[in-house]
């Protein structure tokens, strides 16, 4: 019979819990927000294709919100202020809700509604009509496909386009309620039918400290330096697996027998302990197989399986390529040519095999596609369509994928620890303001146990829970200088405020270092991916750094941190320097300039091409040379209502984005605007 490949889909759904249990209150709304844009749309794409299959992750933690939003009362600090009569807002809710309103990807969200681009390029001092139809456009711009064809208030209030009333906003508000509702059960429908698959997590996504034993960060990396801390976290890990069981068998009616570890984080001992809890398969990342020393690629599309000293569990390794070219790549490109260039990789791995195997593609189900037109739904129609028509392309579910004895086994006996980013945990541990927090994490344990025994039973299980929270991985990814968010110190007090929680619950003092905060901004990160500008800056146009200060006091973004798990090996490009003088605004561009085209464009939709050359080019008030680095000169008057972007081409085809998930932004020294959300 005529080889076959597989072609295994994972979506993982996640969101940080961002409800203080003791208040009551969900400090932020990204889960309401993708659950209007993305947790719908995707099954949804998928469903059009009967033959295709895909596995979708849904993180316990992720559930309970969402359950949490079926009410139109939830209480939600966004929600309940975009609720109110606009004229009703102090100045600080107002300050508030505008700082949220512009939270959408200018292209791709903001652009398609004419009075959301009217506000945003006004960006302050909205009148009450204006700042009612900022609130409606806002929730309109985060709607998804499905809504938008199928929910009549969401069709008429698009097509209105302005003028919006308080009472539609609430008639807007309220049947988005109701069709949260509608999610979960959408997805059991769909895996009853057999066409998806529901794997989970361990429940509050810890990396289940750190799968075990805090030693593993060293392990996996021998230059992490470790926080001070004394026990471990092995029971909190335990309960984070079988409290997910447990909440699985709840909605769907089955335990799990398939899990994506939170950060695809793995290790011999945190495996072991799957495979007694039901687990007969569980993913991590390629360099995970690599550092355990199965150095041929081809390793990753085998069946791969992990033994114990009786049992056994299935590994299926991402490929990073494939996945991060969706995640991160093909949202600047066509949908016909991203597609044909996907297929075309795909059977290229299927003509060098020599059997059946099967290609993993594990990614992030919901942040990217704010990035792609249209929220993906037509790249994800054609890739559908194009996986349907080969007659050598099988897409499968996992528990497939483990039946097929014409797939090559590879057997593991043993396996480093390590996460889906660079098979290390330098993402969670090892940066000072990281180590903090777990070393805050240990305290709190230890004063715990010293008061243990005088606190009742039910005051132990919520001290229990806070601890559970307080683990999620999510915390220590914003620690740190590898990634940047605006909403930085918001993160690093949800996090101390789980830990302050349970000293209240203790009814004991909170130690002064706890109340203190991590990171006071997130803007004061400034070794990170953002550095702003401190001084003006005039460069001398000759693709070179001429001397000492020609860039110094500059704004610069390092792009390896820019909110990619993409390490520097996948960066032509890997730093933006940016500033400006009275008359002009320069950028300069660092990394492999040998071949390509770079494409500054403007996000009123004009575009320069910009070959690279060692002759200074110049034409409508724009210069640029490639030297050492690329350096452009363009007149301040071009960009004063303006923000670029950059797309590296070689050879036609578009393999960087610059930045990826950001604009630069010429304001006096305030020069980036961000675009990447939760």
């Amino acid at each position: 019979m005529t080889k076959k490949l597989s072609v295994n889909f994972l979506w993982h759904m996640h969101q940080p819990y961002y409800r203080d249990d003791i208040s009551g209150e969900i400090v932020m709304p990204w889960v309401f927000l993708h659950a209007i844009k993305d947790y719908y749309d995707m099954p949804w794409y998928l469903e059009k294709f009967p033959k295709i299959k895909a596995t979708f992750n849904l993180v316990p933690s992720l559930l309970v919100q969402l359950g949490a939003y079926e009410n139109p009362e939830v209480n939600d600090k966004f929600l309940k202020v975009l609720r109110k009569r606009v004229e009703e807002l102090d100045s600080d809710e107002k300050a508030y809700l505008v700082e949220y309103l512009f939270f959408s990807n200018e292209h791709n969200m903001i652009k398609p509604f004419e009075r959301y681009q009217e506000l945003f390029l006004k960006k302050e001092d909205f009148s009450n009509s204006e700042l009612i139809d900022l609130e409606v456009l806002f929730i309109l711009a985060w709607c998804g496909n499905y809504l938008r064809e199928n929910k009549t208030i969401v069709k008429n209030l698009i097509q209105k386009g302005r003028g919006f009333t308080q009472e539609e906003k609430i008639e807007l508000l309220n049947e988005l309620s109701g069709f949260i509702k509608e999610v979960i059960p959408y997805y059991k429908k769909l895996m009853d039918k057999g066409q998806i698959e529901i794997s989970t997590t361990p429940f509050n996504h810890p990396i289940s400290p750190l799968l075990f034993d805090i030693e593993n960060g060293k392990l996996a990396n021998h230059n992490t330096t470790l926080p001070k801390y004394d026990g471990d976290f092995k029971e909190y890990a335990l309960m984070q697996i079988d409290s997910a069981v447990e909440y699985y068998e709840k909605l769907f009616g089955k335990k799990p027998t398939g899990w994506w570890p939170a950060e695809g984080s793995v290790s011999y001992d945190f495996l072991e302990v799957l495979e007694t809890k039901g687990a007969t398969w569980a993913c991590s990342d390629q360099e995970v197989l690599y550092k355990s020393g199965y150095f041929v690629k081809e390793d990753i599309y085998k069946n791969n399986t992990l033994y114990f000293k009786d049992k056994s569990i299935n590994l299926f390794f991402r490929d990073r390529e494939l996945s991060d070219l969706i995640g991160f790549s093909y949202s600047g490109w066509d949908a016909k040519s991203a597609v044909a260039d996907l297929i075309g990789r795909l059977r290229k791995i299927h003509v060098n095999s020599t059997t059946n195997s099967n290609v993993n593609i594990i990614l992030d189900g919901e942040n990217a596609w704010e990035h792609y037109p249209d929220n993906a739904k037509e790249f994800f129609e054609l890739l559908y369509s194009e996986l349907d028509d080969c007659n050598w392309i099988e897409s499968r579910l996992f528990d497939e994928v483990i039946k097929d004895k014409k797939i090559a086994v590879n057997e593991l006996h043993e396996l480093q620890p390590g996460s889906w980013i660079n098979g290390n945990f330098n993402i969670w541990i090892g940066h000072e303001e990281k180590n903090r927090a777990w070393e805050m994490l240990f305290q709190t344990k230890a004063d715990f146990e010293k008061n243990e025994k005088h606190l009742d039973e039910e005051v132990i299980k919520t001290i229990k829970n806070e601890f559970l929270i307080a683990q999620s991985s999510d915390w220590f990814w914003w620690y740190g200088d590898d990634h940047h968010t605006d909403l930085g110190s918001t993160f690093d007090k949800l996090f101390r405020t789980h830990l302050m929680n349970i000293y209240t619950l203790m009814d004991k003092k909170i130690p002064e270092n706890i109340l203190e905060p991590i990171v006071e901004t997130s803007s004061d990160n400034n070794d990170g991916f953002i550095k702003p500008a401190i001084n003006r800056i005039t460069a001398e146009l000759d693709g070179k750094i001429s001397h000492f200060y020609e860039w110094l006091g500059c704004g610069s973004m390092d792009l390896s941190k820019e909110l990619s798990s993409m390490s520097m090996h996948d960066f032509a490009i890997e730093k933006i320097y940016y500033g400006c003088d009275n008359e002009h605004c320069y950028i300069a561009l660092i990394g492999d300039l040998t071949n390509g085209i770079v494409e500054m464009e403007f996000s009123s939709g004009k575009k320069i091409k910009m070959p690279l050359s060692k002759s200074l080019n110049s034409h409508d008030g724009i210069s640029f040379i490639t030297d050492e680095i690329m350096e452009i000169q363009i007149d301040k008057k071009l960009v004063e209502k303006d923000t670029i972007s950059f797309k590296l081409f070689n050879e036609g085809k578009l393999v960087q984005l610059l930045p990826l998930y950001s604009k630069i932004e010429f304001n006096c020294l305030k020069e980036i605007r961000k675009n990447w959300y939760i």
